[in-house]
C-alpha cells in the first residue's frame, strides 16, 4: 500500500496539469482568449515546475522526506480549489504557476521514498510502480475532469483535482513511513558533479517530452478536428492514451532488463510516425472514420513510445544516482515539466502561425532530433560493454 500512496502523488500532480486539456474550447469562450492562449496555462504550470524542483530540492534537502511529501500534498490541495474559484485568465494562470512551482517535488520526493524503501533488486519496480501515477493520471484523472468539466463547467475539474489532492494527502500520512523509517537522501552532489551520461539522459528525458506535448497540449481541439468529437469522446480518446502510456511504462522495463541495446532509438523511431501521420490529415480536413482511425493510432504509439523511454531513463538514473538520488531525480523531473511546458508552448505558437498540422509536425521534428541523440548514446553505452 506504500507504493500505491506514492503512486497518488505524480497521479494528483500530472492530474492537475491536464486536467483541462480537452476543455479548452469552452475555457477560451469563458475567459475570452483563444485556444492558445487557454494552453500556455499548461505551459506556466509546467515551466515554473521545472525551474522550482532543483531549487526546492536543494534547499528542503534537510527536511524529512515524509513531512515534505505532505506540505506539498496539502498546497496541490488549496491551489488547485482556488483555481476552481478564478474569475479570469490572469489569476488562473497566476494560480497554475503557483501550483507548479510549489508542487514540483511531489515526483521526485515519492521516487526517492520508493527507492529508498526497497532493496536494489527491487528498485526498477518500485520506480515503475510510482510512475505508474502518471498513466494512471491520464488514464482515469484527466479523462475524468474532461467528462466533469463537461457535465458543469470547466471549474469543476480544477475542484475534483484538488479532492483528489486531499485523498493522496491522507493516504500519504497513513502509509507511507517516517523519519528515521526511510533513510533520508542526501543533497550534497551538485549539478556539475553529475555524470555526462547522466545529462545525455535528462537531455532524452527533455526531447521526449518536449516532442510529445506539442501535440498533447492541445489534444482536445486535435481529437475534435479529425473525428468531430468532444466532452465524452475526448474523454474516451484520452483514457485510450493512458492505457497506452501504462503498457509503455511495462514496455520500457521489459526493455531495461533485457538489456536491448537500441531501445531509445526505436522508441523515438515509433513517436517520430506516431506524430507525423497526423501532419497530412490536419492540414488536409480529413476527418470522419479515416481521421479517427488515424487520431487512434498515433494515440496508441505515442505515450507508448513515451513511458517505456521515461521508464528506462528513470529506472537508470535511480539506480546509478546513489546519494544524489533527490537532485538528479528532481532535474529529470524538471526535464519533464520543461518538456511539456515548451511543448505545448511550441504547439500554441505553431498552430497559431501555421495551422491545425503545424503542432505535430514540430513535435516530428523534435523526436527526430532525440533519435539523433539516441544513436550516438548506445553507440557509445555498447562500445564501452565491448572494451
Amino acid at each position: 500500500m506504500m507504493l500505491f500512496a506514492l503512486m497518488l502523488c505524480p497521479f494528483c500532480f500530472t492530474m492537475g496539469a491536464f486536467v483541462f486539456s480537452g476543455l479548452l474550447d469552452p475555457m477560451a469562450r469563458d475567459l475570452g482568449v483563444s485556444v492558445s492562449t487557454v494552453a500556455t496555462l499548461q505551459s506556466a504550470f509546467a515551466i515554473v515546475c521545472a525551474l522550482c524542483g532543483p531549487l526546492l530540492a536543494k534547499f528542503t534537502s534537510s527536511l524529512n522526506r515524509k513531512h515534505l511529501l505532505l506540505s506539498t500534498l496539502l498546497v496541490l490541495t488549496v491551489s488547485n480549489l482556488a483555481s476552481a474559484f478564478a474569475l479570469d485568465y490572469r489569476t488562473l494562470f497566476w494560480l497554475r504557476a503557483l501550483s507548479g512551482g510549489l508542487g514540483a517535488l511531489a515526483f521526485p520526493l515519492a521516487v526517492t521514498l520508493a527507492t529508498q524503501a526497497n532493496t536494489p533488486e527491487l528498485r526498477a519496480r518500485a520506480v515503475a510502480a510510482v510512475y505508474a501515477g502518471v498513466p494512471f493520471s491520464l488514464m482515469f484523472g484527466v479523462p475524468a475532469g474532461s467528462l466533469v468539466g463537461a457535465e458543469f463547467g470547466w471549474a469543476a475539474s480544477f475542484a475534483l483535482t484538488a479532492a483528489v489532492c486531499a485523498f493522496a494527502l491522507g493516504f500519504v500520512w497513513v502509509k507511507v513511513p517516517g523519519l528515521g523509517e526511510v533513510a533520508q537522501v542526501s543533497a550534497s552532489t551538485s549539478p556539475a558533479s553529475i555524470s555526462g551520461e547522466a545529462k545525455v539522459y535528462l537531455l532524452i528525458t527533455f526531447l521526449t517530452f518536449t516532442s510529445m506535448f506539442c501535440l498533447v497540449g492541445l489534444i482536445g481541439p486535435t481529437i475534435t478536428t479529425l473525428t468531430g468529437f468532444d466532452g465524452r469522446g475526448i474523454a474516451a480518446m484520452q483514457l485510450l492514451a493512458g492505457v497506452s502510456g501504462l503498457i509503455g511504462l511495462r514496455f520500457g522495463a521489459r526493455l531495461e532488463s533485457g538489456r536491448s541495446p537500441y531501445s531509445l532509438t526505436l522508441l523515438f523511431g515509433v513517436m517520430v510516425a506516431s506524430l507525423g501521420i497526423l501532419v497530412g490529415p490536419l492540414y488536409s480536413g480529413l476527418a470522419g472514420s479515416a481521421g479517427l482511425g488515424l487520431m487512434a493510432l498515433s494515440i496508441l504509439l505515442g505515450p507508448l513510445a513515451q513511458f517505456a523511454i521515461a521508464a528506462i531513463v528513470q529506472t537508470r538514473l535511480a539506480v546509478s544516482a546513489g546519494s544524489a538520488a533527490t537532485l538528479v531525480l528532481s532535474i529529470n523531473s524538471s526535464m519533464i515539466y520543461l518538456g511539456q511546458g515548451l511543448g505545448i508552448a511550441v504547439g500554441a505558437y505553431a498552430l497559431d502561425i501555421a495551422g491545425r498540422g503545424a503542432p505535430p509536425l514540430s513535435g516530428t521534428l523534435l523526436a527526430a532530433l532525440g533519435i539523433a541523440v539516441a544513436v550516438v548514446l548506445e553507440r557509445s553505452r555498447v562500445q564501452n560493454q565491448q572494451s
